[in-house]
């Protein structure tokens, strides 16, 4: 009776536990209602955070945050309660905080773009998926500009200041990427996944940074490529999930990223040769950082999996996006 005993006592303990973590939760949404950063009138308007003013310092990634909103057809203004914004501007002191949206990315795409790359602006304007917008946008911004891009649906864990790259390395870094899929940790998803694969939910960049744009290029010309194929103009085209994922998605990111960093590192063969990463892994100016770093879970963010030491959870994704057609 004593085993029987022992195990009724730690399950009341892990229950107990899991109320905990759920009341935490539940109150950091309360939180994030009452008290909203951004609004659907600030769309496109710069919030400054310069309570702690940054390192003087030069460093190449200007001290930027980025989310894009697009509503969608029937929403008219964007629900501030359901957003992590207030915890981007909490945990980037001395950066810049800005919601670009619809009109704001087009004003954006015209003023960067029209004259010196029609190309941009004319696929932009072309896309109807939301999902694909949002992609080629968040490359046209770090490309222009660059900063730090996140999903709405994601929450930093540590300041941004503080993701794991040594202060005397800073100064050197032009591009952050982090793993979303690792077969060696993760074992087979399915046939969409590449063996290793970069996410794009979050990306930091020095403006510009030749991978992004690569990845315009590639984008632009992958997007027409399946127009084309279709006998039909791009603002025609029909684009199932996994064109999506190839043209704009993380599966096109990855090949780019990748196509970068074999030029960069001979002894990188294939993208087997980067599971299993441990620590962040270097390539001249740009950085892998390992796959619990932009996609923490439930237990990195409260704490759970300190048993990591170095490896830090920086960023947790609630996968909430509405990108994927019905194909």
């Amino acid at each position: 009776m004593v085993p029987h005993a022992y195990y009724r006592y730690f399950l009341w303990i892990a229950i107990a536990a899991t109320f905990c973590l759920l009341a935490a939760e539940f109150t950091s949404l309360q939180r994030r209602q009452q008290n909203p950063a951004v609004d659907s009138a600030s769309a496109g308007a710069p919030v400054e955070n310069a309570r702690l003013p940054p390192a003087s310092s030069e460093i190449l990634i200007p001290r930027q945050i980025w989310q894009i909103f697009f509503a969608p057809p029937d929403v008219k203004t964007l629900d501030k309660g359901s957003t992590y914004a207030s915890d981007w501007i909490s945990m980037a002191p001395g950066y810049l905080y800005t919601l670009v949206g619809d009109e704001d990315a087009a004003a954006f795409v015209d003023s960067s773009f029209a004259s010196s790359r029609p190309d941009v602006a004319a696929t932009f304007h072309a896309l109807k998926n939301p999902g694909q917008k949002s992609d080629f946008l968040r490359y046209l911004l770090l490309w222009h500009r660059g900063g730090t891009y996140s999903d709405m649906d994601t929450r930093p864990l540590v300041p941004v200041e503080d993701w794991l790259l040594p202060p005397g390395k800073r100064r050197e870094i032009g591009l952050v990427v982090g793993l979303e899929w690792d077969s060696a940790r993760d074992g087979y998803y399915d046939e969409n996944t590449r063996d290793v694969q970069f996410c794009q939910w979050t990306i930091a960049a020095a403006p510009g940074h030749p991978v992004l744009g690569r990845m315009v290029n590639h984008t632009i010309a992958a997007l027409h490529d399946v127009a084309r194929q279709q006998g039909r103009t791009l603002d025609q085209a029909d684009f199932s999930n996994f064109q999506i994922l190839n043209s704009t998605g993380p599966a096109a990111w990855t090949d780019v990223v990748f196509e970068e960093i074999r030029e960069r590192d001979s002894r990188v063969k294939g993208l087997k040769d980067l599971t299993d990463l441990r620590s962040p892994r270097y390539f001249g100016d740009l950085v892998v950082l390992p796959v619990e770093s932009f996609r923490a879970e439930f237990s990195d963010e409260w704490g759970l999996n300190g048993w990591r030491k170095d490896r830090r959870a920086l960023v947790r994704h609630y996968y909430r996006g509405g990108w994927r057609t019905h194909d």
